[in-house]
Formats: C-alpha cells, sequence, structure tokens
C-alpha cells in the first residue's frame, strides 16, 4: 500500500470514527481524495525546503492567518470543539508520519522539532510521564502578542498534537490547551493526556 493510500484509509478512519456531533463535517474531509493528496504533497514540500508557490515561498504573513481565526473564534466560540476534531484528523493524517518514537516522551521530543522548522513557535517540555506530559510554545503565530480576551485559540495545534499522539500510541489521546497569549499568558501551554483505550483514529503500532 502506497503512503498516500494509507493516508486515505486514515482520513477515512478518521470519518467513520468521528464523534457523534460532527460525523459529516469529517466525513466530508475524508471524500476530498484530491485535495488530501495535493496537502500531501506540499507537506512534503516543506519538509524537503521545496516551494510551493515560485514567487512568494512557503512563507505568509501570520496577521493573514491570525486574524481571520482569531475572529472566528471570538465571535463563534462554539466553533472551537468543531475546530478541535478537524485538527485531530489532520494530525492524525500529517503529522504523525513526521514524528517518531514508541513512547509519549520519544514522540513529544520529535514533535517540538517541527514547531520552529515550520516557524510556528518555539517549543520545550515541560515535563512528562507515561502517559501524560506538559508542553509550550513561545511566540506562537496563532495569538502571540495579542490582548487578553479571555479565549484559549490554539484549539488547531490541541487538536494536531492529539491526533499524531493518538495514532502513534495507538490509545486514545486528548490535549487541551490551559494556557494562551490570548488568555492573558506568557505563552501556550498544553496538557496532554494518554487514556487506556484504543485509538479511534488506527494505530501505526506494530
Amino acid at each position: 500500500m502506497s503512503n498516500y493510500d494509507q493516508l486515505k484509509e486514515l482520513v477515512k478512519l478518521a470519518g467513520e470514527a468521528s464523534l457523534p456531533a460532527f460525523p459529516d463535517l469529517v466525513k466530508k474531509m475524508a471524500e476530498q481524495n484530491k485535495l488530501l493528496q495535493a496537502i500531501d504533497e506540499h507537506y512534503q514540500c516543506l519538509d524537503q525546503g521545496v516551494n510551493i508557490r515560485p514567487t512568494f515561498g512557503n512563507e505568509m504573513q501570520i496577521l493573514y492567518l491570525r486574524d481571520r481565526q482569531t475572529f472566528m473564534f471570538t465571535l463563534f466560540p462554539e466553533l472551537l470543539p468543531l475546530a478541535y476534531q478537524v485538527g485531530k484528523v489532520i494530525g492524525a493524517a500529517y503529522i504523525a508520519p513526521r514524528i517518531t518514537g514508541n513512547t509519549l516522551e520519544e514522540l513529544l521530543k520529535s514533535n517540538v522539532r517541527i514547531a520552529p522548522e515550520h516557524k510556528y513557535g518555539r517549543q520545550e517540555i515541560v515535563w512528562v510521564k507515561e502517559n501524560e506530559a506538559v508542553y509550550r510554545t513561545y511566540e506562537c503565530a496563532d495569538c502571540y502578542g495579542l490582548p487578553n480576551i479571555g479565549l484559549k485559540l490554539c484549539i488547531y495545534e490541541s487538536g494536531t498534537a492529539a491526533g499524531a499522539f493518538e495514532v502513534k500510541l495507538g490509545k486514545r489521546v486528548e490535549v487541551e490547551e490551559e494556557k494562551c497569549c490570548a488568555n492573558g499568558d506568557p505563552y501556550c501551554e498544553f496538557h496532554i493526556r494518554v487514556f487506556d483505550e484504543p485509538s479511534i483514529l488506527g494505530s501505526d503500532t506494530k
């Protein structure tokens, strides 16, 4: 089975096993085969230092992203749980193949290198146990420099991390953002919890 076929199968599985509140959305994601293939190719370009756009490259002004995300979640905070589930599928499909390790600690060490490579922020591990950990993001592309609007906005980061770790560990994983620059904190802090339950997203453990 090719990498792309494995990717399609993973996202299909995620759609079938999505939480009851959002089955239609995740099912639609799973059906976008051409889009999934293009995004996978774009991640490969990013990994290899190949420009997706010949003139502008792969970087983009962060305000272009954050003004939309910030106002969307500020005006419609009920979308936050939905965004988490979208992020979880993205993490399972695109981040999981880019991290290595058999334990939460190994996976977390592998994962924190991605943020600066993709210029999302600087990440550090605060502490890690067998089934639980905390890590921080500094200079977060989503929220650094925003005023205290009383919201934790980095829901995609929470979701993508949860999806990636869940697939790699083969167990249900949830990630909660407990501190956020948009909530008056100096950094974003994420709490990972691994549950003794099978992953609904499948597993690449042998």
